[in-house]
């Protein structure tokens, strides 16, 4: 079971020194993120022409140093329209694929489509999920890396509330996994969008169970704020998640996703100081599960 955090420091220090800083935090692999912000972007370094080239230069400074690449996170842009395979966002999604393949991934995010407000537009959305993840299906395959499709929150028109999205719910997001029917598609938990939509941490869980539930999110909340901080900050009650991933027999990795934490510290050394912090936190929840 490894304990990774995801690249979120790259922005500032670049791919190379953040991976360098986890392993000197003390984490066991990286959580490789490749959203370029914005609308639909892939992150700077590997939009160009010379992607794989950057790719495997990346993985060869990770061998290096030691530290593998556990999973990935695709571009977000699902808020931004429908992505069929002539698109933009799914051209790029494919590219991630193969970077996060190049660099040992076992998994990569790949946000669901909701675009379309979804307590009017369930269905519908359904429908071309199916279509967006079954046409990227043969790309898993070739790269010989799993799908993970993530719970997700929205925004009400005007008010600006969090609500339900899609996945939100444990039986939409068994159905989301199960009707692609394939090794090749799993779920990532995302511990902070669970309470942000008032779903109950042991319910999803418990009904997706360890052959659903492949990769983790992990991070904290406050109400109404997705603020990806490390745990014990905002309104997770993590007893609660620990209790029901041993339940299930989790399998997967303890992955952090609070990048908001460290990036807010103005020097390396800070930084460094709160990635210690969240990698003896992932330690803590190691020896919890395998107590």
């Amino acid at each position: 079971m490894f304990i990774s955090t995801s690249t979120a420091l790259r922005s500032k220090v670049g791919y190379e020194k953040n991976i360098e800083l986890l392993k000197q935090a003390g984490f066991t692999a990286f959580d490789l993120n490749l959203d370029g912000g914005g609308e639909i972007k892939i992150t700077p370094e590997f939009a160009g022409d010379d992607y794989r080239e950057k790719a495997y230069a990346l993985r060869e400074f990770a061998d290096k140093i030691g530290l593998p690449c556990n999973q990935s996170h695709a571009p977000f842009g699902s808020q931004y329209g429908d992505a069929t395979p002539d698109t933009d966002l799914f051209k790029k999604t494919v590219r991630s694929m193969e970077i996060a393949s190049i660099l040992g991934a076992k998994g990569i995010v790949i946000h669901p489509m909701q675009f379309k407000y979804h307590p009017y537009y369930k269905d519908e959305l359904k429908e071309i999920n199916y279509r967006f993840y079954n046409d990227l299906l043969p790309y898993a395959e070739k790269f010989n890396i799993v799908i993970l499709t993530e719970n997700m929150w929205n925004v009400r028109p005007v008010s600006h509330v969090i609500i339900p999205s899609t996945c939100s719910w444990a039986e939409e997001f068994c159905e989301y996994i199960d009707m692609i029917n394939s090794p090749y598609m799993k779920g990532c938990l995302d511990i902070g969008h669970t309470i942000l939509t008032g779903e109950n941490i042991p319910r999803i869980i418990e009904t997706m169970g360890a052959d659903r539930i492949a990769a983790l999110h992990i991070h904290d909340v406050y109400p109404q704020s997705d603020a990806h901080t490390i745990p014990f900050l905002g309104c997770v009650n993590y007893d609660e998640m620990l209790e029901s991933l041993k339940k299930i027999g989790y399998k997967g990795d303890i992955t952090f996703e609070s990048g908001n934490f460290e990036k807010s510290f103005p020097t390396e050394e800070l930084q460094l100081s709160a990635l210690r912090l969240t990698a003896d936190i992932g330690k803590y929840f190691k020896s919890r599960l395998e107590e």
